[in-house]
């Protein structure tokens, strides 16, 4: 693709909140900032009034870099205790931004925190600007829901998919298709750790190594997904698919196929990883059978 092409897409689809402009989001809250220890009433209206103003149709699904700008009256601020701590701003901020009608999932998903504030000229003038970037490609247009996978972990999938700056409906074949290559990921990762760790790896070294065959999708411990999402455990999904996969299998038996390949590949890689290398006896019979 044409780069002046590449730029219009992404100029498009942002425009319309499809996604982030090359990775990067900005937008200006004219709301006044509270602190965290407002009270829950207080924060649960702040997270309400910011979601309210958000239009973006996406959630970044992986780590990003986050900035906050609060204004505020530089007098209020010197010599009253009418104001709080930046940091206690930026923790009721972060939270009016995760959710299903936010822009994160989850606070661990701030890998890096700026948070400074400015005279706003006025007493009375009080808001706050976010600035976040990111790999371009790591977001997932809403509604996103979230399935359990073999390594205890649940990841967001979406049936909607951007595409040159729009966005088309995935069919109920490709929708399962994405679900088995996370499953078939996640349970490769999840025995490839085992195996490490039975050949004598240290549990941050397995964790390293287990990333050479690991999925680039990222999956949540289910105590950090917001109450709101749509959660499916894989016993729930795994049903729904085999229902529909006796009425479709002819759509979906080169998929199973192609998956259960690139599975036995993977097991390949982690067995060599592991330091459980083919013998020369294998390695002839698979030359001249």
């Amino acid at each position: 693709m044409h780069s002046n092409e590449a730029f219009e897409h992404e100029q498009k689809g942002a425009n319309e909140g499809l996604n982030p402009m090359f990775g990067n989001w900005q937008h200006r809250f004219e709301i006044a900032p509270i602190s965290y220890a407002a009270g829950g009433v207080k924060r649960a209206a702040f997270r309400k009034a910011i979601q309210g103003k958000l239009k973006n149709k996406f959630c970044y699904t992986n780590e990003v870099r986050l900035e906050i700008v609060i204004y505020l009256d530089v007098q209020t601020v010197l010599e009253t205790d009418e104001t709080a701590d930046v940091d206690n701003y930026a923790k009721a901020i972060l939270d009016g931004l995760k959710g299903p009608e936010g822009i994160l999932f989850d606070d661990t998903q701030v890998q890096a925190l700026t948070v400074s504030w400015l005279d706003s000229y006025g007493r009375d003038r009080t808001y706050f600007e976010v600035s976040i970037s990111s790999s371009p490609d790591d977001f997932m247009l809403k509604p996103v829901e979230f399935y359990e996978m073999p390594d205890g972990l649940w990841y967001p999938h979406g049936r909607k998919m951007w595409s040159d700056g729009g966005q088309e409906s995935q069919s109920d074949r490709d929708h399962y298709a994405g679900l088995l290559i996370l499953e078939m990921m996640s349970s490769v990762k999840r025995n490839a750790r085992v195996l490490f760790r039975k050949s004598g790896m240290g549990r941050l070294r397995a964790y390293q190594q287990g990333k050479y065959v690991s999925s680039s999708a990222r999956g949540f411990h289910r105590s950090r997904i917001d109450e709101g999402f749509s959660m499916h455990a894989r016993r729930e999904w795994r049903a729904a698919f085999e229902a529909w996969r006796r009425d479709h299998a002819d759509e979906i038996a080169e998929i199973e196929q192609i998956v259960d390949g690139a599975r036995e590949n993977y097991e390949r890689m982690t067995a060599l990883l592991a330091g459980q290398l083919p013998s020369v006896e294998d390695d002839e019979r698979k030359i001249d059978p």
